[in-house]
């Protein structure tokens, strides 16, 4: 039996059957004003065909006309051109979702069993570990929770067969079983950034009185902390149907191919998903190979190095073509390696609108804007920094230089104590401290985007957010076909987020104040506003556009003005203020996967809040026992020093190396110093200045032009640079060329198959990669004292792109095999050398 959903009263009776709440009589005359009425769905009620039959104990929900025609042609002739718009924006949205969310729900099925619990946490812990190797990686790949998906679902099947009926299996392995083994792997996988805290301090500044045990409750703390903000901001982030989290449709997708029988390209693309993903998965898996192993180039091919002579004296080539780290900003260069760009860009998932915002401002400033500065010294030290070094120059880097350009030891900058206190001594000698051109445009860059973030947000869903304030969220989402299944089901009292956000926050303040880190107890009080301030903000865009914009730098700005000086105190702030945004959002994340697949509120709460606990204990062991493999201490002989790996290894501690080159600028230089008036890198702060003007201009231009495309112009996506220095940057064209190949000519010419393969695709494609890779990892670089090099050969150069001179190409060639298989190089016994 299915239901048709009209506000209509007639339609009471119908809805009080499946225990779906009616509307009221207030919800039936009151005029919604605010861009969410937009949820009505005028047009889409229009545009989708009813839904199937459904089973005997299943709620559906699908849209119907809800006048007759007479009267919508009236209703459209009141409707202004914004209210239009945004009604198509809404159909839009629902088009999206319509192609792999179902609109119907079966309440009746258990959704939190033992089945659940034993595959989630069997599956969450291994991945993991896994994603906890990957942060030490060049680029960083991680291995996707859809990998789970596929592996638990023979498993299930397999346990619903064997075990006994009961308790232990409640029968059928089903789709909200499924979804919630994906959340639990899904908030395990996601590794805690408590663990630069720990690897930084630890391990390369050696403070021993950071135990591991301190490590862990630190990430414990700071995992839930964001848990207790996702729950307490769900209501403006979760229920509109407006906040789309793209993301999560590729998931929602690889369920539906396992569970539902449904076609959706009615019988034109015989091939189940689950076979297409296998299929993809196994040749990704292989191909990835090629790229990072045998033929390296084929991840970094510089258009410039190849049609320009590699001599040492083509410096502004080198500028422009080279991509690796330590090197320049990669013009042309493109990669043709899945893992270098898939986890950053995610160019399927992402809507077209919001990758081609993104590669805009890339583009603009790592292509311009980053080599003008560097042409025309405009920080003062900007070609003279790192010409010491192979290239001549350094552009791709997160590493601070002294006055005369050489590199600095970011630990010199720290006093070698549990105190990590500001090395005056060496700062007076060493001063002015430089940063390279594209360090620097990057703190720009985060400027500019936390300003124009909330500017932005303010502007175009500020009186929505007024709205929600002030009025039942219920009312405003009643019209919301997922929204109104939902209501089935008990929410979660908001008192239970708010119960954990006190307690973390009390642990939080117990733990900062401690000798490891430092932090006074205002300094969490202070991390909970500015996390307050923009959560929402940097939510509805993530939420919209499926990019993220950090706060990372903001709150080191902060904290370094009010504790100069300090450099663990600064680090501290910075993980516990990052992570109640970060965190709470991934968090959130999967509360709209449950929102969409159907998930009791209350079972998603538990099974977040234990695998959250239980990956931050698991990811911080796992990366101490990792750097401790070879030794039993940090300063033990045979300690495995992976940061010390050539530079075009794979494995270079980008992450860890860029989080404690920050703590050290901001930390123990501080903000004053590197930025304060007379310092080099004073006009960064100008940043604030245009992040504030610039999302005005789009905002008018739609005022005057409401029929326009201003709309889509996010000036907070076009100004974030989601690349970090030191990566590979060849990764900035194959990605846009993806989006646009699969979300605008597939999607439009081959809509069918779109709509039943793309987001497998996505999915099939990352774990295809992401396991290749740590697979050779483990074969061939995981033992330093016994690498695995593949041979030299023209694809597999030196410097993956062949844009250093021959000579240089030759030598570093006979040291990468020399230091293999156990070997050691000498170069005073190398005659080319």
């Amino acid at each position: 039996m299915s239901t048709t959903y009209t506000p209509a009263g007639s339609e009471d009776a119908k809805l009080e059957q499946h225990n779906i709440p009616s509307a009221t009589a207030q919800h039936k005359n009151s005029k919604r004003k605010t861009a969410l009425e937009a949820l009505s769905m005028r047009s889409y009620r229009h545009a989708i065909p009813p839904a199937p039959s459904a089973p005997p104990d299943e709620v559906t929900v699908h849209p119907t006309p809800l006048q007759s025609d007479e009267a919508d042609e009236n209703d459209e002739d009141m409707e202004t051109e914004e209210e239009q718009e945004k009604d198509t924006y809404i159909d839009e949205i629902y088009q999206i979702i319509d192609s792999v969310v179902p609109r119907t729900d079966r309440p009746k099925l258990p959704a939190l069993t033992f089945r659940v619990w034993l595959l989630g946490l069997l599956f969450g812990t291994l991945f993991c570990i896994g994603n906890t190797i990957f942060t030490f990686r060049t680029n960083v790949t991680v291995l996707p929770a859809v990998i789970p998906v596929l592996m638990a679902y023979p498993c299930g099947r397999f346990l619903a067969r064997v075990l006994p009926r009961g308790i232990l299996n409640p029968g059928r392995f089903n789709h909200k079983e499924h979804a919630l083994i994906y959340v639990i792997s899904s908030t395990m996988s996601s590794t805690p950034y408590a663990l630069n805290n720990v690897i930084v301090q630890r391990y390369l500044l050696n403070q021993t009185s950071l135990s591991i045990a301190a490590g862990v409750c630190f990430a414990i703390v700071t995992q839930c902390f964001g848990y207790g903000f996702a729950g307490v901001t769900r209501r403006y982030l979760v229920r509109p149907a407006a906040m789309l989290w793209p993301s999560t449709l590729a998931t929602i997708a690889m369920l539906n191919s396992l569970h539902r029988k449904d076609d959706v390209s009615k019988g034109r693309y015989p091939m189940s998903r689950f076979r297409f993903f296998f299929l993809a998965s196994s040749a990704m898996f292989f191909y990835t190979f090629l790229p990072q192993y045998v033929a390296p180039m084929l991840s970094a091919i510089s258009v410039i190095c190849w049609f320009v002579s590699n001599k040492s004296n083509n410096t502004l080539a080198l500028v422009l073509g080279s991509s690796s780290p330590g090197a320049g900003v990669g013009f042309l260069s493109f990669t043709l390696d899945w893992s270098l760009f898939s986890t950053i860009f995610a160019p399927i998932t992402s809507p077209l609108w919001a990758v081609i915002n993104q590669f805009i401002g890339i583009y603009l400033f790592m292509w311009i804007v980053v080599p003008l500065c560097w042409w025309f010294n405009a920080f003062d030290g900007d070609q003279l920094v790192g010409r010491n070094t192979q290239y001549g120059f350094a552009l791709n880097t997160a590493f601070i230089y002294d006055k005369n350009g050489t590199k600095i030891g970011a630990a010199d900058m720290v006093s070698r104590d549990n105190l990590l206190m500001f090395n005056q001594t060496l700062y007076d000698s060493k001063k002015p401290i430089y940063i390279t051109t594209y360090f620097a445009i990057h703190y720009c860059s985060s400027f500019i985007v936390f300003v124009a973030a909330l500017v932005h947000v303010l502007l175009w869903y500020g009186p929505d957010i007024w709205h929600r304030l002030r009025t039942s969220v219920n009312e405003l989402d009643s019209e919301d076909i997922h929204a109104v299944l939902m209501d089935v089901y008990p929410e979660v009292p908001d008192w239970w987020y708010i119960a954990v956000l006190l307690v973390t926050m009390a642990g939080g303040i117990w733990i900062c104040s401690t000798d490891a880190f430092q932090l006074p107890w205002w300094g969490v009080v202070v991390a909970v506003v500015l996390a307050i301030v923009s959560m929402v903000p940097i939510g509805i865009i993530q939420a919209i556009s499926g990019q993220q914009i950090g706060l990372n730098v903001m709150s080191e700005f902060l904290i370094g003005l009010l504790l100069p000086g300090k450099v663990a105190a600064v680090m501290t702030f910075k993980t516990f203020s990052y992570m109640a945004m970060y965190q709470g959002l991934n968090l959130t994340m999967d509360m709209k996967m449950g929102h969409y697949m159907k998930i009791p509120p209350r079972s998603l709460f538990l099974a977040q809040l234990v695998s959250t606990i239980w990956g931050a204990c698991v990811s911080t062991t796992a990366a101490c026992a990792l750097l401790e493999s070879f030794g039993t201490n940090p300063t033990g002989e045979h300690y495995w020093k992976v940061q010390d790996l050539p530079s075009n290894s794979g494995w270079n501690l980008q992450n860890y190396n860029t989080f404690f080159s920050a703590g050290v600028i901001w930390g123990a230089i501080g903000p004053v110093r590197f930025f304060g008036q007379g310092s080099p890198y004073f006009k960064t702060l100008l940043g604030f200045v245009v992040g504030f003007i610039l999302p005005v201009i789009p905002w008018l231009m739609h005022k005057i032009q409401p029929n326009g495309y201003w709309h889509l112009i996010n000036i907070p996506l076009i100004t974030v640079l989601s690349q970090n220095p030191y990566s590979q940057q060849s990764n900035l064209i194959t990605p846009l060329l993806v989006a646009i190949f699969v979300n605008y000519y597939l999607k439009l010419y081959r809509t069918l198959w779109w709509k039943k393969y793309a987001y497998v695709m996505s999915a099939a494609f990352d774990a295809g990669s992401s396991i290749a890779v740590l697979v050779i990892f483990f074969f061939a670089k995981y033992n330093p004292s016994f690498t695995m090099p593949f041979p030299v050969w023209f694809m597999n150069p030196a410097d993956t792109e062949r844009c250093l001179p021959d000579r240089v190409l030759k030598c570093l060639g006979h040291k990468n095999m020399g230091d293999g298989f156990g070997g050691q190089y000498v170069q005073a016994l190398d005659p080319d050398c």
